[in-house]
């Protein structure tokens, strides 16, 4: 239950529909912060207190800045098979890699003072990429609150109900390893440890 004295944030999530952003959403509404879903359809997800659904595409700046405006933080889980882009991105060339992601995040959320940023993504399936080593410099050098977070989206097919009750769940069971990695990412958010850091959580 929230308290008069904890406060009420408002964190915007790209990739809400994989597993772990269902966790991440259950988890901000389960702690009655405001989550506001970037999604291409809005019909999509069901509407419920505290969550809202805004269109958003990761890699256009203009479109960050407008999606995440007056957010607290924003969680960005970019190997997402839902992460929000133009419908027609692929056709005009437009890159939508690692690095345009950060660099179009790092640019959008500049523009309207967004501060806190949580990068998640399994940095280890991206080592080979020609593109991961600029995005890294790219954002060690940005004043923005940044952390990253080095973790796989690979579970796939799990929605906000199933972690709505994982009350005696085994411990390995994906729900409950999904919801506790959900957990301290929103622990991170709220009181950032680990600033211009990156950390590992692995299922």
């Amino acid at each position: 239950m929230l308290n008069a004295e904890t406060p009420r944030l408002k964190f915007a999530l790209y990739g809400a529909h994989s597993s772990l952003g269902s966790a991440v959403l259950c988890e901000l509404l389960s702690r009655q912060h405001e989550a506001v879903a970037l999604i291409n359809d809005f019909n999509s997800i069901t509407a419920r207190p505290g969550l809202r659904a805004k269109a958003g595409d990761l890699f256009d700046a203009a479109s960050v800045s407008r999606s995440v405006a007056g957010m607290d933080g924003v969680i960005c889980l970019f190997d997402s098979p839902s992460v929000p882009t133009a419908p027609d991105a692929t056709l005009v060339g437009q890159p939508q890699d690692l690095y345009q992601a950060v660099y179009t995040l790092l640019l959008g959320m500049t523009e309207v003072g967004v501060e806190r940023l949580l990068l998640v993504a399994d940095f280890n399936a991206h080592a080979e990429e020609s593109e991961l080593a600029a995005a890294l410099q790219l954002i060690a050098s940005h004043p923005l609150k940044w952390t990253l977070v080095d973790a796989s989206t690979a579970e796939e097919g799990l929605s906000i109900e199933d972690f709505s009750n994982i009350e005696g769940l085994p411990s390995n069971d994906p729900r409950t390893k999904l919801r506790r990695i959900a957990a301290a990412m929103v622990d991170e958010l709220v009181q950032p440890q680990h600033l211009h850091q990156q950390i590992q959580f692995r299922l």
